[in-house]
């Protein structure tokens, strides 16, 4: 099969589509033949080696974490897969930019029917990162107020759109060229996030999730309510922990993790039209490199996928 594979940290050059073997499957696994790829910027990150230091891999390695395809092998132990089956599946945060990938079977889910492989693959890491966020770490509830960071990426993206459908009240900062793309998701307001706008707004919001880190997740700790609580994708600083103790608030980093279940939740949303993913761009496996710089650009609409076809 064919894989991209990098065999030392570096630029998108460093990336090369091999030759490999196809993986074997173990008793509680699945073999899935995949169709379409997520990218995520975490891909570019771990291979620039930027996270060495947090996230230990094995030279050469494969990036990615997202895949949508179709089930071709079934482990003896693994129950309610069988092969035919569409599915996707956030597989961690390697593996992914692969013809086949072996997983274990309860981290897949069937792929919403209302979807194609494409914009299947665009969901699962993002999505799980903002039920996670949003749930696990925030304690979501009906009827807060929420601020979503970076709105119209894809993590900002889904979590607008979770939090909605969940009876929050919700406010993204985006550009204003992104202004109505965040309001159709479901943000009753935005904020630009390079204005002065956010000052009217000081202990409104009882959850913000921070996908921005640096000075936004500093600037959060007047926008959150007394107990309110600061969920970031990477862990906060000693400062804003320091912030947000005094002020009695509380922060969370969340770093996702595999769920079958709840991606399962996530697809039946999907299929009941309360959530919907944006396509910013796809490239065949072939030109993995050139995905991988375009979303370090950090100014894509959505997501960026890849297909295995090409």
């Amino acid at each position: 099969m064919k894989a991209i594979r990098f065999h030392d940290y570096g630029g998108p050059e460093a990336m090369k589509l091999e030759e490999i073997p196809q993986p074997a499957i173990k008793d509680d696994e699945i073999l899935v033949r995949v169709i379409a790829m997520g990218v995520n910027p975490v891909d570019w990150k771990i291979r620039e080696g930027h996270v060495r230091e947090r996230i230990k891999i094995a030279l050469p390695a494969t990036p990615g974490g997202d895949i949508s395809g179709v089930v071709d092998q079934v482990g003896s132990a693994v129950k309610g897969l069988s092969a035919g089956l569409p599915v996707f599946a956030y597989i961690g945060l390697m593996g992914a930019y692969s013809q086949y990938v072996a997983i274990k079977g309860d981290i897949a889910a069937p792929k919403p029917s209302n979807m194609d492989h494409l914009h299947a693959a665009s969901v699962p890491l993002a999505a799980l990162t903002a039920w996670q966020a949003l749930y696990d770490k925030g304690g979501l509830k009906a009827g807060q107020r929420v601020l979503v960071h970076a709105a119209a990426g894809g993590v900002g993206g889904f979590a607008v759109q979770i939090a909605r459908n969940a009876g929050a009240e919700v406010v993204g900062t985006c550009s204003p060229n992104n202004f109505d793309y965040v309001r159709g998701l479901g943000a009753g307001s935005v904020i630009d996030y390079h204005g002065t706008a956010f000052n009217s707004r000081a202990g409104s919001f009882d959850l913000v999730l921070d996908t921005m880190g640096g000075d936004t997740g500093m600037r959060s700790v007047q926008l959150l309510k007394p107990a309110g609580v600061h969920v970031g994708v990477a862990p906060p600083s000693p400062a804003l922990t320091q912030a947000l103790t005094a002020a009695g608030q509380r922060a969370f980093p969340i770093m996702v993790q595999p769920n079958g279940g709840q991606l399962a939740e996530i697809g039946r949303l999907i299929e009941a039209g309360k959530i919907r993913t944006t396509i910013a761009a796809e490239f065949p496996l072939s030109e993995a490199g050139a995905a991988h710089t375009l979303i370090k650009t950090g100014h894509t609409r959505g997501k960026i996928v890849l297909r295995s076809g090409a």
